[in-house]
């Protein structure tokens, strides 16, 4: 695959090395702030600051991913990663916006970036398909299920969804986020220090078991605070 969407620049252009050099510092940036919700104390100052810290960098990531695909020709690694930091920056805001508003209803711009993303999903899921790059597609049709189950709910709300504890929503987004992140940092660096004869199966368990093993902590962590809540508003 060797087409481009605008331009051919080079990997030595300046505008290819200044992207690429913000895309890394926000991604590192990101998975190291995001430690600190996860870690520390829950709601205080810094899991805030921390929080708030994460989902800016990964908008700056879903962005300089997007113009490094735009001004390079297309691989299916970089349709992977702009898959990747599309769907977790999505992920991440949707997060942070139940928590920033203390509800799992989705106001009117809410609403409106729910509408965009799934837009967004669906040219992600055409446009892997037309290049045959299917982890774009993939991703893309991930965003589509998020962002459509957004538009559904503020279209069709729901009784059992308008009363979901936000903290919920906040936690579980924000997590598959996180692996979603961290998924892409493993797979891009495992590749470039295994040696080549490394089996085939250490590069798929690169995919596998971080999402795997952060799925079962985020429904296990889900359970517990969904339990504690019920407890709490019990008379």
């Amino acid at each position: 695959m060797a087409s481009s969407l605008f331009f051919a620049l080079s990997a030595s252009a300046l505008p290819v090395r200044l992207l690429l050099a913000t895309h890394i510092a926000a991604g590192t940036t990101a998975l190291l702030a995001g430690l600190v919700p996860m870690l520390g104390r829950k709601g205080g100052v810094w899991h805030v600051r921390a929080g708030r810290l994460y989902v800016y960098c990964m908008l700056a990531v879903a962005l300089t991913a997007v113009g490094l695909c735009l001004l390079q020709p297309l691989t299916l690694s970089r349709l992977f990663l702009t898959g990747v930091a599309m769907l977790s920056f999505y992920l991440s805001f949707s997060g942070w916006r139940a928590a920033r508003r203390r509800s799992a209803s989705l106001a009117r711009p809410d609403q409106l970036l729910a509408v965009v993303a799934l837009l967004v999903g669906v040219l992600m899921v055409g446009t892997g398909l037309w290049l045959q790059a299917v982890l774009f597609a993939f991703f893309g049709g991930l965003i589509c299920l998020f962002a459509g189950l957004d538009t559904r709910q503020s279209l069709f709300p729901r009784p059992a969804e308008q009363a979901e504890p936000w903290m919920l929503r906040h936690l579980a987004r924000l997590g598959g986020s996180y692996i979603a992140a961290f998924t892409a940092f493993l797979v891009v660096n495992t590749g470039r220090v295994l040696p080549a004869d490394a089996p085939a199966w250490l590069g798929t368990a690169v995919w596998i078991v971080p999402t795997l093993v952060g799925s079962l902590l985020i429904a296990r962590t889900v359970r517990h605070y969904r339990a504690r809540l019920r407890h709490s508003a019990r008379p």
